[in-house]
């Protein structure tokens, strides 16, 4: 029985393996005894190696790391953004509603040991008292002011306790409170410091971390166009300068426009606690943004 090349070229890898009966094993034989192209096919079939297996596991390790690296980034991001979100919202609804003076707000208990005490309405959920020696050192002059809040008003009644102006032993000379519509200080207590009326102007200290910011905004801005083409330098300034951008919208988030201030202690805590989570969050995107604006080479015709 005749066979042919072809038939004989496919059963060849069963031959090899062997995997093939003896009758067919003993057809192959026979043929290629006689067959030198099917007898080197058989040759070239025993003499193939596979190709090694890469077992470099680095770029999967690559790619783990960088996947691990922008889900870490984006928990980071919202993170920070409900943080901020949070913070916000604290702000706005501890924000001071500053009441206008009446007999309601504050009254003063005098004691016969001179201790004088501030009793404060239940609409009164914060105040702040300012105290400076009197011109003709007849004691101390006391400037106060009230305010209410949203979270006092709607979510927690906590009534102010009475407090004590001079718990170690200061004369009161006078107490006066303040608005905050710049209207005359009213005298509530005490003998007037001065012939004329006395105003409390709020302070201007944010002012000038606003005008810091932005000059500190406009240096990187210009070392972004001075330094384009050095990648090392541009990307420490494009870090550098989200941190004048952060301080500046946590200012508008808190302040809106205005500067001036009765509290520039809690303000300014207030803008710092949105201003870092906020440049977290800027840093997270910057960085999550720049992977993405990574374009693919166009593929040539």
């Amino acid at each position: 029985m005749k066979i042919s090349c072809n038939m004989i070229r496919d059963i060849l890898p069963l031959y090899v393996e062997d995997m093939a009966s003896q009758d067919t094993r003993d057809l192959v034989e026979e043929h290629i005894a006689s067959c030198e192209n099917c007898k080197k096919q058989l040759e070239e079939i025993r003499t193939f190696e596979e190709p090694p297996v890469d077992t470099d596991i680095a770029p999967l390790r690559n790619i783990q790391n960088t996947l691990r690296k922008k889900k870490l980034q984006t928990i980071i991001l919202s993170v920070m953004v409900t943080l901020v979100f949070a913070v916000v919202t604290i702000a706005y609804l501890t924000t001071p509603a500053y009441i206008s003076y009446n007999e309601n707000a504050v009254s003063i208990i005098e004691k016969d040991d001179g201790t004088v005490l501030l009793n404060f309405s239940e609409e009164v959920s914060g105040y702040n008292v300012n105290q400076y020696p009197a011109a003709d050192n007849s004691g101390y002059v006391y400037d106060i002011t009230t305010w209410e809040t949203i979270w006092h008003r709607k979510i927690s009644k906590n009534n102010l306790e009475n407090t004590v102006l001079n718990p170690n032993g200061e004369t009161v000379a006078s107490i006066y409170y303040y608005n905050t519509d710049g209207s005359e200080n009213i005298l509530i207590y005490g003998d007037p410091i001065t012939d004329g009326s006395v105003i409390t102007l709020p302070r201007l200290v944010l002012s000038y971390y606003v005008m810091f910011a932005i000059g500190f905004l406009l240096i990187c801005g210009i070392g972004l166009v001075i330094f384009r083409k050095n990648e090392k330098i541009r990307n420490r300034l494009e870090k550098m300068i989200l941190l004048p951008i952060s301080y500046l919208f946590a200012h508008l988030l808190i302040k809106d426009l205005h500067s001036a201030t009765y509290l520039a202690g809690r303000d300014l805590y207030v803008i710092l606690l949105v201003t870092i989570p906020l440049y977290v969050a800027l840093l997270a995107g910057r960085n999550i943004l720049k992977k993405l604006s990574i374009k693919k080479p166009k593929s040539t015709l």
